[in-house]
């Protein structure tokens, strides 16, 4: 690009219009005023956002100068030289060219300079000459540079290894343009190993074929180190043998991990020789609670059993109390209708007394009645045998009265008769109605005795009424606080064998955490032998519900288990 001494574009080439042409669009984003179709003629001010800056360094100019600009995104190098004629200034010609190849070259260069400063590499051609290595190569595995130029790789690996078909389809991908990036184990000078964490990368040409193959590679063999002895280091722990020790000092930076690992072992060591003494006195403890509770289980079951015993007992008596308190009640209102009808049959006594008496006095005027009447018999008679008498004095005239006379003396002796056999009779039954009297005095009098008898009986009754109800509800009460007692000590009766079948389960899982605890070998002090006490079976159906937990023995076994069957990391661990 040509410009006259005021700046103006007066000629550009192909290569540079080209060049503009192709990037105008960005460019036209941050500088509004250019335009391809009218460079030629504009002023190169079009390219500067503060072109006073740029025509002072121009005004000043003697000798070429370089520049790199930034526009749109896009990189040029530039070179601005003078038109000069004497001491004249006709114009300035400037050379364009692209930058972004020469500048992606440097940061490509500036960028493996500190991949070198931290990684080894070294480059091999494609059948696996070496090319060149750099120092960090050669001192991880001890060479200096001419000793492994043109040797092939194979002097680095097994010899077993290099004649693998393994190792000849590592070659085969890389050939093929296929990366291989892994952990590889190689032999140093004089059989030093040395574990690299690499990517064999292959390097292709301008026509897409594998020009050489570049490894990148970090030495991770102290790294490697330490994981495989903190691996051994946990197979032992896994395997229950806390007396372990790492006792080869790692690399500094992983000397640490050594130091935490073997005081994670001590600590757990004299935890778990702590948990051993304890487990043998919790395994004491657990056992005599063991026995204990069975024989309170058992003694509590007899207790229930006798209460049920007594509560049914009382049932019983409660319900006989009841019903005599039932029958009392009714013998006492039978008492005091007896004590009612004694009382009316002693006034029908008394009435019939009464009765008797007026009798004995009816008897009596009876009696003297029939005296009367006797006397009137005796009297007629008397008359009748006077009648005769004169009857017969009278002679013949005197027959028809002899005949009466006669019958009416036979009528006076058969009245007399009559009225002494009635006054033997009216006698007999004075006699009678007079025992009668007495009689029934003395049945009055008992009935009066029988009266009282029966007052007092149902007063007893009364009294026995009463004791009786009190003595039920005292009875009821009773048996409902056995019922109580009973359906608490059947509770409690379930509570201690739960609480036995606890017990054995604890003894149970004492036994089991005595055994995970015997796996480990804690030194010069093992595992305490586990002492032993009878416990008694718990009994049918009270099984404990309780799921045991798993003991920290078998989980810290669990834990080691899988540390040592994760997969390792792929990250590199440079930074650890």
């Amino acid at each position: 690009m040509i410009t006259d001494k005021n700046l103006n574009i007066i000629y550009i080439n192909e290569a540079v219009r080209s060049l503009l042409k192709e990037v105008e669009a960005d460019l036209k984003r941050e500088l509004p005023r250019f335009d391809m179709a009218t460079i030629v003629g504009s002023n190169i001010d079009i390219f500067h956002k503060n072109p006073a800056h740029q025509r002072g360094m121009l005004a000043s100019l003697s000798k070429p100068l370089k520049a790199t600009i930034k526009v749109g995104g896009h990189s040029f190098d530039l070179v601005v030289a003078p038109l000069t004629s004497g001491n004249r200034n006709d114009g300035f010609v400037v050379e364009w060219a692209n930058a972004s190849d020469r500048l992606q070259n440097i940061d490509y260069r500036n960028q493996m300079e500190a991949i070198s400063r931290v990684q080894a590499i070294i480059e091999f051609s494609p059948e696996g000459q070496v090319i060149t290595a750099n120092d960090n190569f050669l001192k991880a595995l001890g060479y200096r540079l001419d000793e492994i130029t043109g040797k092939h790789h194979s002097m680095f690996v097994d010899k077993d290894y290099a004649s693998s078909p393994d190792y000849q389809r590592f070659w085969s991908e890389l050939n093929a343009g296929r990366p291989q990036i892994a952990e590889f184990e190689r032999v140093g000078k004089g059989g030093k190993r040395v574990v690299i964490n690499a990517s064999y990368n292959p390097i292709f040409d301008e026509r897409g074929k594998v020009a050489k193959v570049v490894k990148f590679a970090t030495d991770v063999t102290e790294r490697v180190h330490a994981v495989n002895e903190i691996g051994r280091g946990l197979i032992e722990l896994a395997a229950g043998r806390l007396d372990i020790n790492i006792n080869q000092a790692f690399a500094p930076d992983f000397e640490s991990l050594r130091t935490n690992f073997n005081n994670a072992a001590r600590q757990l060591r004299e935890t778990l020789t702590s948990v051993s003494d304890s487990i043998s006195e919790i395994d004491a403890g657990t056992r005599n609670i063991s026995n204990s509770a069975s024989d309170l289980s058992h003694r509590t079951e007899q207790q229930a059993a006798s209460l049920e015993e007594t509560a049914a007992a009382l049932d019983e008596i409660t319900a006989n109390v009841t019903s005599s308190s039932k029958r009392t009640e009714e013998a006492r209102e039978v008492a005091t209708e007896a004590n009612r009808n004694a009382i009316k049959s002693a006034e029908v006594a008394a009435h019939a007394e009464e009765a008797m008496s007026r009798i004995e006095a009816s008897s009596q005027q009876i009696s003297n009645i029939i005296g009367v009447i006797d006397e009137i018999a005796f009297q007629t008679n008397l008359l009748a045998l006077n009648a005769g008498v004169e009857a017969a004095r009278a002679g013949e005239a005197g027959k028809g009265f002899a005949v009466v006379a006669q019958e009416v003396r036979e009528l006076a002796q058969r009245s007399a008769q009559a009225a002494k056999e009635i006054k033997e009779l009216i006698r007999n039954s004075s006699t009678e109605v007079g025992n009668g009297v007495q009689l029934v005095r003395e049945v009055g009098q008992a009935l009066n005795q029988i009266g009282g008898f029966i007052q007092q009986i149902n007063g007893h009754m009364e009294a026995i009424s009463t004791s009786a109800r009190e003595q039920s509800t005292g009875l009821s009460e009773v048996n409902s606080a056995v019922n109580q007692m009973d359906q608490v000590t059947q509770q409690n009766a379930a509570m201690v064998e739960e609480t036995n079948a606890a017990g054995v389960t604890l003894a149970g899982e004492t036994d089991k955490l005595r055994t995970l605890i015997d796996h480990f070998s804690l030194g010069n002090r093992s595992a305490a032998p586990a002492r032993h006490a009878p416990a008694r079976p718990v009994p049918a159906g009270r099984q404990a519900s309780s799921t045991p937990v798993a003991s920290p023995a078998r989980q810290l076994q669990k834990r080691a288990a899988s540390a040592m069957n994760a997969r390792p990391a792929s990250d590199s661990w440079e930074e650890f």
